[in-house]
């Protein structure tokens, strides 16, 4: 099983940008020297919050800070542009990379970035497989549907993609047009991906004729790995969790919610009652329930976010040392669908 890392790029309240981007960069350098599979970056539009809005030109930066690891946007909303834009920016930066670019894509959900983009939500589905079928000629270097090259061919021929969520119309999406699946679990992700495995991603795979060993099924969470992980949750992890699963339920707008989320009750939000259902504890705790999983369901990618916005610099860099040291050797050897 691999490791990797998810960011939105959020400071603490407050925190002036650029010295948070620096350090943000600085701890994906560390996670590239410690041996993490990928970074995978994640978009919003119209929040206030310093959400990260442009994925692609932030892992452009993240791939000139590093040499190995490898870079997925986790997930760019298809809908709300143009996939000319995406797969022509896609390519540049597998370029600047050395082809390390996975390309992730996805629906979307929140009324609110419809409405500013003009797109009409009720059709973001179709919109984003017409989205697939147009850039994945340029996955490649193949000229587009519109007759026209991609100005700068990728590295990666092709540049591996990835169809991101929850829902059963996204996993059988997935299965049908991509190389891979993203998928997130905030509580219970034992439970959640074992689930979403057998009832919808296997099911997908066996229907549309698609070879295991060569879909990859990738998963983020939140996992905090310390011997003090019960008051370092209750002091900073947890309240930056609650911080971010609140500004969720305010971008649903009271519409309809993506799965997956927690919602506004007292069970969900008690830190001692939430942290006993996610992967939080010591390392060697940790790595022995991710090495449960995987016996359980066969997950190529966990992803857990590196940063959750206002967790300390210092915190985060000491979090990764940690899950290198001490839970990554146990995972690594497990096995792994490949691209290759």
């Amino acid at each position: 099983m691999d490791l990797s890392l998810y960011t939105d790029l959020r400071p603490a309240a407050g925190a002036p940008f650029p010295q948070h981007y620096e350090e943000v960069i600085d701890e994906i350098r560390r996670a590239d020297r410690l041996g993490f599979h990928q970074v995978w970056t994640t978009e919003q539009h119209g929040v206030d919050d310093g959400y990260l809005p442009a994925q692609l030109p932030m892992l452009a930066a993240f791939s000139r800070e590093t040499t190995r690891i490898r870079l997925g946007t986790g997930v760019i909303l298809l809908p709300l542009a143009h996939p000319r834009h995406v797969i022509e920016e896609a390519c540049v930066v597998d370029v600047l990379s050395g082809g390390r670019l996975t390309l992730g894509v996805a629906a979307g959900n929140y009324p609110n970035e419809f409405r500013a983009f003009g797109v009409a939500r009720e059709r973001r589905g179709r919109i984003l497989e017409e989205g697939i079928r147009f850039l994945k000629p340029g996955l490649d270097g193949s000229p587009l549907p519109d007759g026209l090259p991609v100005n700068v061919p990728p590295v990666q021929r092709p540049i591996p993609l990835v169809v991101g969520g929850l829902a059963e119309p996204a996993v059988d999406r997935a299965a049908r047009l991509a190389d891979g699946h993203f998928a997130y679990a905030f509580l219970d992700p034992e439970q959640e991906f074992t689930r979403l495995w057998e009832e919808r991603l296997r099911p997908a795979l066996e229907r549309h004729g698609r070879d295991r060993h060569r879909f990859r099924f990738s998963a983020a969470v939140v996992l905090w790995a310390s011997d003090d992980a019960e008051r370092e949750w209750r002091d900073t992890g947890g309240p930056a969790f609650l911080y971010q699963q609140r500004k969720y339920r305010e971008w649903d707008a009271g519409e309809e919610r993506a799965e997956g989320y927690l919602e506004d009750r007292p069970e969900d939000t008690d830190l001692d009652a939430v942290r006993e259902r996610m992967l939080i504890g010591t390392p060697e705790a940790i790595a022995e329930r991710l090495v449960a999983l995987h016996a359980s369901c066969p997950l190529d990618e966990l992803v857990f976010w590196a940063l959750l916005p206002g967790v300390p610099h210092e915190m985060a860099a000491a979090h990764l040392q940690r899950v290198a040291a001490r839970v990554l050797p146990a995972v690594g050897s497990l096995e792994t669908a490949s691209w290759a």
